[in-house]
């Protein structure tokens, strides 16, 4: 059901790039990579802290009070952002080619960041999890096909995906409340005075997300500032591509990160251990499914995509072996997050690896 879901949205986003044209992409990418910037900042209060504190505390008054401090402090700074937001998407000042797609950042940063997925990781829900990676990328496939077609203007990928997170937003809330053992409000502001302590210890996951931000999305927002947001739609093409391997990679490490926190309570060397064989198993997959990526990707990309987008093919197979490695890589490095003491090593770790992308 997995690869049908993920199918059905790589083929959605392909129609959807032909009927956008790279230019109206291109638009849409910049919306996109501004909600990612700001998303940065919500790593100040870091998901793997929080799987990390909620498995460290067994009592559910314990860990529903986390689930609030984390909403609150989110609901907080989604909003004062999304204002700031609307404020200026209402004041006329942007350009005339984001009036309409300008209004979805708000939306969709409050979507984003509102989803309290880290809880069904740390409670292991893998089969909810497995449901919710099936079924958002199927809905935004179908979608693209309902109602695209060529000519379609800036911003309606926007529309499209807005809609979708909606109701998957929707269902995790459903979810949290039915599934866990969360009962009562999600806000409440006398844990206020609790995020001091958590966002002072995600203060090294904090840098870390910072610097995977740099690697992984900042050169969007640079193409389309520096160059022209015609090149940075069909750059997004590539990244739509890298997306889908990271989409079934991303499973990889959401199911293994809550096992590695179980297994290091039996020891560094049994952790160690079970990371090696997982590595070394891992390891002629990245081999094998990159060459196929060099071989196949760029003779079928033209084809796929259209000839506007065929640049793109070079860039699309760096980025998919990118992720194979980096999939590799984190198997070691959540191994590392597991355990407190790490977190400052994990932290150097993304510093260097953005500072090496950089150059």
């Amino acid at each position: 059901a997995r690869v049908l879901a993920l199918g059905m949205a790589a083929a959605g986003s392909v129609w959807a790039a032909r009927c956008l044209g790279p230019k109206n992409l291109g638009l849409s990418g910049m919306v996109y990579s501004l909600v990612a910037q700001t998303a940065v900042v919500f790593n100040l209060m870091h998901p793997s802290l929080l799987v990390r504190e909620y498995k460290k505390n067994a009592g559910a008054r314990r860990r529903n009070r986390l689930i609030r401090v984390d909403t609150t402090f989110t609901f907080l700074l989604a909003s004062f952002f999304a204002l700031v937001g609307i404020g200026l998407q209402a004041s006329g000042q942007l350009p005339r080619d984001y009036h309409f797609a300008g209004w979805f950042f708000a939306p969709l940063l409050i979507l984003v960041t509102l989803q309290p997925t880290w809880v069904f990781q740390a409670a292991e829900y893998q089969h909810f999890q497995s449901l919710i990676a099936v079924l958002q990328p199927f809905l935004v496939g179908l979608l693209y096909f309902c109602f695209f077609k060529p000519g379609m203007s800036a911003g309606a990928d926007l529309a499209v995906n807005t809609t979708v997170l909606l109701v998957v937003t929707a269902l995790y809330w459903t979810a949290l409340y039915r599934l866990t053992p969360f009962k009562g409000l999600p806000f409440h502001w006398g844990d206020i005075r609790l995020m001091g302590g958590l966002m002072y210890q995600s203060r090294w996951f904090f840098v870390s997300g910072l610097c995977f931000y740099v690697y992984t999305v900042l050169e969007q927002p640079l193409l389309g500032w520096m160059y022209s947001v015609e090149e940075l739609g069909k750059y997004r093409t590539a990244v739509q591509v890298m997306t889908a391997a990271t989409s079934l990679l991303g499973v990889t490490t959401t199911l293994l990160f809550p096992r590695f926190l179980e297994w290091r309570k039996k020891g560094e060397e049994f952790l160690w251990a079970r990371q090696v064989k997982i590595g070394i198993l891992f390891s002629v997959f990245t081999v094998l499914a990159a060459a196929g990526t060099w071989a196949i990707l760029p003779r079928i990309y033209p084809w796929v995509f259209g000839p506007r987008f065929a640049e793109a093919a070079v860039p699309a197979a760096i980025l998919v072996t990118s992720r194979l490695l980096a999939a590799l890589g984190a198997i070691f490095l959540f191994g590392l997050r597991a355990d407190q003491r790490y977190d400052k090593h994990t932290s150097l770790y993304f510093i260097a690896v953005a500072f090496l992308s950089d150059r």
